[in-house]
């Protein structure tokens, strides 16, 4: 019983230390790119959002190089991540038409509105970051970290979503528009469907994978309609 209660008390930890990695990293780094190299602001984000993901790296180096290479030894990992994400893109844009049509008559997301805008100034590092760093650096978070607490349940894709989904809001809710909480229906399909494929898979490249199909059509939707 005491071991169990060790190890959840390691878990919990463990999730913590993700989170303080991924606020604290980006804000240090990129105060020293911006202060003593003298980069743009958010070109210094981008650098310390890139050293939140070879932290996280180094720390679980073993496991994450087994299942990488666990991974891209079947088609039908890939194939899975596919799929997985395309429910979840699905449910997303339905939801978004829902809600930007016919309940807030807006262009979306406050988070979604602010990557946009972000990706017009800067085209190339603002692929590296959405469509590589932060899909590996949310789902070591959302996904990997998460499930540590909640155990390898049908509750942890369901609390997975909600966090996801509550966090990608968060941009709005600073600007005091609470509506921005229905963005949580969208954003947290995705997350829903992240947290089934790693369920399914015990690998967080399935979800990785799903995540960066999703990031790297957003980008490509947006540097399109320029």
């Amino acid at each position: 019983m005491m071991e169990k209660v060790k190890n959840k008390i390691r878990d919990i930890l463990d999730f913590l230390v993700l989170i303080f990695i991924y606020i604290l990293v980006p804000q240090v780094i990129g105060m020293i790119f911006f202060k003593v190299f003298k980069l743009p602001e958010s070109t210094s984000v981008y650098l310390g959002n890139f050293f939140v993901l070879v932290i996280y790296f180094v720390m679980y180096k073993d496991k994450l190089l087994k299942n990488l290479k666990d991974y891209f030894s079947k088609v039908s990992n890939f194939s899975d991540s596919l799929k997985y994400w395309g429910i979840g893109f699905g449910i997303m844009i339905f939801s978004n038409i829902i809600i930007n049509v016919f309940i807030l008559n807006n262009g979306g997301s406050t988070n979604e509105n602010l990557v946009r805008d972000s990706l017009k100034i800067y085209p190339i590092i603002g692929f590296l970051s959405i469509s590589v760093v932060a899909p590996f650096v949310e789902e070591m978070i959302f996904r990997f970290g998460l499930r540590k607490i909640t155990g390898k349940n049908k509750f942890f894709p369901l609390v997975s979503a909600l966090i996801f989904g509550f966090v990608h809001t968060i941009a709005g809710l600073q600007d005091g528009n609470f509506l921005e909480l229905l963005y949580i229906i969208p954003y947290g399909a995705l997350g829903y469907t992240f947290g089934l494929a790693y369920n399914k898979s015990d690998n967080i490249f399935s979800s990785v994978m799903a995540h960066m199909i999703h990031n790297t059509l957003v980008y490509t939707l947006i540097m399109m309609a320029q």
